[in-house]
């Protein structure tokens, strides 16, 4: 009876996540050709625009793993009731994940109108779009792994973390753009990004990804104090700073110790050396990947 019993619960929640998923890529299908002049089919097939494929891919995958991981976590022992909490709790991730989109465009990289390059056919645009989209869907899932929230409070909380923890990815980038300019005699990060700078977009992109991941290791790991708003935002800061630093140093260090002698910041930002940033992105996610793997019980 208990084996029937998962088994029932098991295909509730994968036709209800198929459903969903049919509904969200079809809503992106219509916000991509409404952003795009010609659609998108002639972009992919007669202008063969790679970037909209990247960013166009990137937002299914994202919007699938949100509806994917949240319906997996109900329990649907009362199916009508787990129905309605799961379309809030989707409705309201996809709502954050829009919110950390606009962060993202509008302070952490508001000089680099990714949308209008990706149009250009900017790969790198495209890549750094991505792991924005991914990065703030690992922080919504992890927030959630953390909080469990089911009460007004727990979402006061939820909003707050959130919040905060986009100071960290936007003080991530303004030091991304100190190293960068400190390499290259004061040129702008932001600027490059837009020459299309493939190298410089896989490197961006996987650091960013990569402090994602370890706030979700650290979501994943920290205690979570039911009710107490101060104490868990603070508990939330202080994890995920600690994570950071220590996936960042490790990965720094690994990066230099596969890649002796090697100017990493001349190859990357000046001459677009795709396979030495390829290198680092493999270090990077895989440091971020061993966090989420050891921390998340």
């Amino acid at each position: 009876m208990t084996y029937n019993a998962l088994l029932q619960q098991a295909l509730i929640a994968l036709t209800v996540t198929f459903l969903i998923t049919f509904i969200v890529i079809l809503f992106l299908r219509y916000r991509a050709n409404q952003k795009s002049e010609i659609g998108l089919v002639k972009e992919l097939s007669q202008k063969d625009n790679f970037a909209v494929g990247i960013s166009y891919a990137a937002r299914i995958f994202t919007l699938t793993l949100i509806v994917g991981y949240l319906i997996r976590h109900l329990n649907f022992t009362d199916v009508q009731a787990d129905l309605i909490y799961g379309a809030v709790l989707i409705s309201l991730a996809i709502c954050f994940s829009y919110a950390g989109k606009q962060v993202h465009n509008k302070w952490v990289l508001s000089r680099f109108n990714e949308e209008q390059e990706i149009l250009k056919r900017n790969v790198s645009a495209a890549l750094v779009e991505s792991s924005a989209l991914l990065g703030n869907a690992l922080i919504i899932l992890g927030l959630y792994k953390w909080s469990h929230t089911q009460s007004v409070d727990g979402l006061i909380i939820v909003t707050l973390a959130f919040a905060a923890i986009q100071l960290y990815l936007l003080m991530h980038s303004r030091w991304q753009e100190y190293l960068f300019a400190k390499a290259n005699q004061g040129s702008s990060l932001q600027e490059y990004l837009s020459f299309d700078n493939t190298a410089l977009g896989l490197k961006y992109s996987s650091q960013t990804l990569s402090v994602c991941m370890a706030i979700y290791a650290a979501l994943s790991f920290m205690p979570y104090l039911a009710g107490a708003i101060v104490d868990n935002i603070l508990t939330a800061l202080f994890y995920s700073a600690v994570f950071i630093l220590f996936q960042q140093m490790s990965s720094a260090l690994f990066t230099r110790l596969a890649l002796p002698k090697v100017d990493t910041e001349s190859e990357i930002d000046q001459q677009d050396n795709i396979g030495v940033a390829s290198i680092e992105l493999a270090i990077y996610l895989a440091i971020g990947l061993v966090l989420i793997a050891i921390f998340n019980p």
